[in-house]
């Protein structure tokens, strides 16, 4: 599928029947209207009846301030981490625009821009493709890149 998840949840069966089968594009809709969001829902039901299972039954020790330090602080790490992480990542992409200096040499290298693929070793060289940002936005394999190439 080429569309994110959010999108691919609001095709009909038309939509989806164009790309399959009349049979695989109504389990389709039917995995992602139906059985999919029950799962995911029933799993936070469960999650939080288990919750409340485990606080209704546990002692005034359990229940202390004392008890969950450890818990609350592995949480402020792993926060602290990704926002840091997050800042980290931003400042990269600021510098990313900027012109970065080579080192002068006096050879004029030409950069070799095709490759040979090894006979027996094609389905492992992958292309990538690149969105605006250089970002992947998606891979395939040589043998595919060539299908569609041809």
């Amino acid at each position: 599928m080429e569309y994110p998840i959010i999108d691919v949840s609001k095709q009909s069966v038309a939509q989806f029947a164009t790309d399959s089968s009349k049979a695989k594009a109504v389990r389709s809709v039917a995995w992602y209207r139906f059985v999919r969001p029950t799962l995911v829902l029933g799993t936070w039901a469960l999650a939080a009846l288990y919750i409340r299972w485990c606080l209704a039954n546990a002692s005034e020790e359990e229940l202390s301030l004392d008890a969950f330090m450890p818990g609350i602080a592995g949480i402020a790490i792993v926060v602290l981490a990704m926002v840091l992480w997050t800042f980290g990542r931003q400042m990269d992409a600021m510098n990313a625009h900027r012109v970065r200096r080579m080192p002068q040499t006096s050879e004029v290298s030409q950069p070799h821009t095709t490759h040979e693929i090894p006979e027996g070793d094609a389905g492992r060289c992958l292309v990538a493709y690149h969105d605006d940002d250089g970002m992947i936005s998606h891979v395939t394999s040589v043998p595919e890149f060539e299908r569609q190439a041809a």
